[in-house]
């Protein structure tokens, strides 16, 4: 039978508005101690995979500095404090994008990486969108509005230019919902 891990000890390592950093001294049920085991706290995180009238998907191109690489995703970020993931997912859109309204609904919550990482990853599909308002970016924000097909994504992804695991797994769990535009 399985068993959570106790926590013996804690010790935080980075504290920052973004994020989080702990070593924990852990120890399974057969009393096997595991140190340092280092989890990363930050909060959640939303997408939105918006869909416009014509059948057309937008999404952001942007530079990922970690990576060292371009590529195309859906526009979102960071939940502010107690933000309802819907309502993150909508005010990203307008901020990135300058889009509205639509008839939404869930495409994905799942855990990106629940052996290291305390966060989930929401997603929401909206259909009918507009662009019809200004954006916000945020001001390490640079980014570049594309509106593709769902075949257009399909190649992207096939090329490795839409590449985040996170957003592909999203856009196949909302997939069935889209159109072939």
């Amino acid at each position: 039978m399985l068993h959570p891990w106790k926590t013996l000890k804690s010790k935080r390592l980075v504290d920052d508005e973004w994020i989080n950093l702990r070593a924990d001294t852990c120890q399974r049920e057969d009393g096997l101690v595991i140190e340092p085991y280092y989890v990363m706290e930050s909060r959640d995180f939303v997408h939105a995979i918006p869909v416009l009238a014509d059948g057309r998907i937008v999404l952001v191109r942007q530079y990922r500095h970690a990576a060292g690489i371009f590529g195309f995703e859906f526009p979102g970020g960071i939940l502010d404090e107690d933000e309802e993931p819907l309502t993150g997912a909508r005010r990203e859109l307008q901020e990135e994008c300058g889009a509205t309204g639509g008839e939404w609904s869930e495409a994905a919550t799942f855990y990106p990486n629940p052996a290291r990482q305390t966060n989930r990853f929401h997603c929401f599909l909206g259909q009918d969108v507009e662009l019809n308002a200004p954006t916000a970016f945020d001001s390490n924000e640079e980014l570049e509005l594309h509106l593709l097909s769902v075949a257009e994504i399909d190649r992207a992804i096939a090329e490795g230019t839409f590449h985040q695991a996170s957003h592909i797994a999203a856009f196949l769990m909302a997939r069935p919902k889209l159109t072939a535009a």
